[in-house]
């Protein structure tokens, strides 16, 4: 089970077997509200099918999304190395399976491990940058083409041509009116690229989609691979 979540499976025997007693399996419901700011963090969250949202929230109570998780990574791993106070909300975006780890676990973990803290820190790393190139797309991008990269990486993330989002989730990943997402949604629809119905969107035409995405999807990945990819030649060395 472990071994369906990128971090674990890439992780070398020795450093797997440190955690996996651990290692609890847990179901995610949509909507689950993970940690909210400035709470303690007693967990870190592996997906396995699920998708995780992380959510900075304003003053006035507007939500933005800054990231999201799946598979490939988890949420709460640098805490591991530092302060085990969550700065964001995080809730679930798409339900399924998770593991979870007590946070201290692997905080004592990295103490004893090189490899394991190379792993930590390559993750966040790829964490980091998907979050920098988010804030610059949001600023940059038409809301279209921000559209088009969210689907496709939320389709890397599940193997699955149809994702359940609704106007809600894209407007709090996006950052604009739910009107706007209907505009957007209805263009990529008009193309022959999507369909979209009752909070559920299908792709039809993946291709399409990512000569209609901006270039951060593209960044997004070769940076996540670089770094990521580094971290494996390192273990296999």
């Amino acid at each position: 089970m472990p071994t369906r979540n990128h971090f674990l499976a890439g992780l070398p025997a020795a450093d797997l077997d440190r955690l996996r007693p651990h290692l609890e399996h847990v179901e995610l419901d949509r909507d689950d509200l993970l940690v909210e700011p400035q709470a303690p963090l007693a967990w870190i969250y592996f997906p396995l099918s699920s998708i995780l949202s992380v959510i900075v929230v304003m003053k006035d109570g507007r939500e933005i999304e800054s990231r999201t998780i799946g598979r490939e990574s988890g949420y709460g791993l640098l805490n591991a190395l530092g302060s085990r106070i969550s700065l964001e909300r995080v809730k679930v975006q798409i339900g399924g399976d998770a593991c979870r780890l007590p946070i201290r676990v692997l905080s004592d973990a990295v103490d004893r491990s090189p490899t394991l803290l190379r792993a930590v820190a390559c993750h966040g790393q790829a964490t980091i940058l998907q979050s920098a190139q988010s804030t610059a797309c949001n600023a940059i991008h038409e809301v279209e083409c921000r559209l088009c990269r969210w689907l496709l990486m939320t389709q890397d993330r599940l193997d699955n041509p149809s994702v359940p989002l609704t106007q809600e989730d894209l407007s709090i990943m996006l950052g604009v009116q739910r009107t706007t997402i209907t505009a957007s949604a209805q263009l990529l629809q008009e193309a022959g690229l999507i369909s979209y119905s009752r909070g559920r969107i299908t792709i039809l035409d993946r291709g399409g989609l990512e000569r209609r995405a901006c270039e951060c999807y593209q960044a997004a990945r070769k940076g996540a691979e670089l770094t990521i990819g580094k971290l494996d030649q390192a273990v296999r060395a």
